[in-house]
């Protein structure tokens, strides 16, 4: 018998009118969510960037500031998402992820 090897993709990322990011993935053909913020996406990311700019590459406050205000938010979103989708892309983490 032959397996296919099965890999997590991502279906939909939505942020509610709560502040809920909710991450909607498939693997095979099942289904999951993952709520990975409950106080805003940016916000979890923003905390994460910025100790990983100022404090690891001695960034200024200034120099982060004009990075995120000029695309690095959205670059550092999607950062986010695509490594946790790569992070359930596996049978035993996928299993982790309660409804």
């Amino acid at each position: 018998m032959i397996e296919t090897k099965l890999h997590t993709e991502l279906v939909s990322l939505v942020q509610t009118a709560y502040g809920e990011a909710i991450l909607t993935m498939k693997r095979g053909e099942e289904e999951k969510q993952l709520v990975i913020a409950e106080t805003g996406l940016s916000g979890v990311v923003y905390d994460s960037a910025i100790d990983y700019y100022m404090y690891d590459l001695n960034w200024t406050e200034e120099q982060f500031d004009n990075y995120w205000e000029n695309g690095g938010e959205d670059k550092e979103i999607d950062n986010y998402v695509d490594g946790t989708v790569d992070y359930y892309d596996d049978w035993s983490t996928w299993e982790e992820i309660n409804w």
